[in-house]
């Protein structure tokens, strides 16, 4: 049998030449990681991945290939040369591109990779990637690790639904609903509401920055967390999104009133899930619920296309809770050389993580302490008191 054979791709003449071999493997796979399809990681090479040096870890068999994991240099002062995934600034995924069986010596070449650098970091790998590809090669010890759960992952198992009306029962309660039936019916007061699926380039295109400016008034405008809050992501975003769309892995959701962009959702397409990479909506009208409606309007189309994942992907929020009814994990991988740079590097890092931790739990109890005593207050006296 041949083997399975890694190599390091250095530069990007040699990662554009790549490209064509890289369409062929992501197409071929069922359900491949969309944010290193290659729509998404030559899109980043061509805007802000300019200024970086790239290293892509290949995998072939019998001269096919069968596995890409797009990497590139990053310098940080002081420390060094450092190892992240292409997209790090904007992805929501870095599992490789892989088959099976590709993925394991992948992840042995990215540790021998890894002692020319001060470190790899990988922030956000799926709890499969981490428990099936991972947990083995950890236990291995071909190289220093530190794996650690970064945040809960909430997803929607959309073909638990027979409907879109059976979903509405499940998960909301009949205040909720009668509250979104009400809020509908005020919005629908204020002029022609029109909900969009907008899918082609052509389509896209006009309404991509008047997203980007709709974010600007929002709340993650105001607090400076929103997609496109730096010029340079907004002109990769721009390229990304008609690339995309070019290959039918894109969906950008509307909702007009009166023609003017009250709410948009930015939907990534996977084989058969869909994954939701950003929203807003206009603070003017937050208490009709738009963002809300758009987000019960693309559920709806979904779940009528038979797909069965609608994935919140990363940060933990109260609706993405109440809707989910699925919750999963990303892990954060850092690999780091068998040097004493590195084993000092991975000193620091389980120190700043354990005190990381003791802090969270420490607030933690501090609150439920607080609301232990805002009940005692509130209790009423019995009579031997």
């Amino acid at each position: 049998m041949s083997p399975l054979i890694t190599e390091t791709i250095r530069g990007r003449k040699a990662a554009f030449a790549l490209e064509k071999e890289y369409i062929e493997l992501f197409e071929s796979l069922p359900n491949a990681n969309v944010f290193f399809s290659p729509e998404w990681v030559y899109s980043w090479l061509l805007s802000l991945g300019r200024k970086y040096e790239v290293r892509f870890i290949t995998c072939r068999y019998e001269g096919r290939l069968v596995g890409v994991w797009p990497f590139f240099e990053h310098h940080i002062p002081v420390i060094g040369k450092s190892l992240l995934p292409v997209g790090a600034q904007v992805a929501d995924l870095f599992d490789p591109v892989a088959t099976d069986d590709a993925m394991a010596p992948m992840v042995e070449a990215l540790c021998s990779l890894c002692q020319k650098y001060a470190f790899a970091w990988m922030p956000l790998l799926s709890l499969q990637f981490a428990n099936n590809v991972l947990q083995p090669a950890i236990k291995s010890g071909t190289a220093r690790h530190f794996l650690r759960k970064r945040t809960e992952r909430f997803l929607i198992e959309l073909d638990r639904f027979k409907s879109f009306d059976d979903f509405m029962q499940m998960v909301f309660g009949p205040k909720t609903r009668q509250s979104l039936r009400r809020k509908s019916r005020r919005l629908a007061e204020k002029g022609e509401v029109r909900f969009q699926s907008l899918e082609t380039p052509e389509e896209i295109s006009p309404w991509i920055s008047k997203a980007m400016e709709l974010e600007k008034v929002s709340w993650k405008g105001e607090e400076g967390v929103g997609t496109f809050e730096r010029a340079t992501h907004r002109a990769f975003y721009h390229l990304l999104m008609e690339n995309l769309a070019a290959r039918g892995r894109l969906r950008l959701s509307i909702l007009t009133l009166n023609d003017e962009l009250a709410a948009y959702e930015i939907g990534i397409l996977g084989t058969d899930n869909y994954c939701m990479h950003g929203t807003a909506f206009d603070p003017a009208l937050a208490s009709f619920s738009p963002g809300r409606f758009l987000m019960l309007h693309v559920l709806e189309k979904c779940i009528s296309e038979k797909r069965q994942i609608y994935d919140f992907l990363q940060n933990d929020q109260e609706f993405k809770r109440q809707m989910s009814t699925h919750a999963s994990s990303f892990w954060d991988w850092i690999v780091f050389p068998r040097s004493l740079q590195g084993t000092v590097l991975r000193l620091v890092v389980l120190t700043l993580h354990n005190w990381s931790q003791w802090k969270r739990r420490r607030a933690k109890k501090i609150e439920q302490a607080k609301r232990a005593a805002a009940q005692n207050l509130q209790s009423p006296k019995t009579d031997s008191e």
